[in-house]
């Protein structure tokens, strides 16, 4: 059986988007750089709406409105123009990192993982949800206590633009606990 993946115009979508055997390699400043770069020039030529996007060290992810069907262009070409400005991971380059042959053949980088998961936000209660679970990530793998603290994510800048809730500034496992337990819109 064939997977189908079905887009919408004007859809709210959560991705998850890891590095190549999980390297703890993006809160690198070149690599941050790079990325920031590539989604600003993809933006350009594919627009889309950033409502949330965090950078862990092996992984992101992010809350993207895209207003056309042609989401997977967009991460291909953010993939490939990280890559392309880091000359260590590019497929030119990969045999120096891992000897597979089957990635070198089908010229894949030695960045980022194949593919990526993602998920159609269906309503208000799954955009909420997801736009939580990004702020709350750095927590959730503890890397801060409080999710402010994490300097990769939108959730500071977006606090600032309101808009985010004021309470999401205290973003911790306390917080999650007692407000996802009553969260029921």
């Amino acid at each position: 059986m064939t997977r189908v993946r079905r887009y919408y115009e004007g859809g709210w979508y959560f991705f998850t988007v890891c590095t190549h055997k999980r390297q703890k390699i993006l809160t690198r400043p070149d690599v941050l750089a790079a990325l920031r770069s590539a989604v600003k020039e993809t933006m350009q030529t594919h627009p889309f709406e950033i409502e949330a996007w965090i950078v862990m060290p092996d992984h992101l992810h992010c809350v993207l409105r895209i207003m056309d069907t042609n989401v997977p262009v967009r991460w291909a070409k953010i993939k490939a123009l990280t890559s392309k400005a880091l000359p260590e991971f590019s497929s030119k380059n990969y045999n120096t990192h891992y000897k597979n042959k089957s990635r070198q053949k089908r010229r894949l980088n030695s960045l980022w993982q194949k593919g990526y998961w993602e998920h159609t936000i269906r309503n208000e209660k799954e955009l909420y949800m997801y736009l939580l679970y990004c702020c709350f990530n750095p927590v959730k793998h503890r890397y801060v206590s409080n999710a402010t603290e994490w300097p990769y994510s939108t959730l500071n800048q977006y606090l600032r633009n309101r808009r985010y809730p004021a309470d999401w500034a205290h973003i911790n496992e306390s917080w999650v606990d007692s407000n996802l337990a009553a969260y029921d819109p």
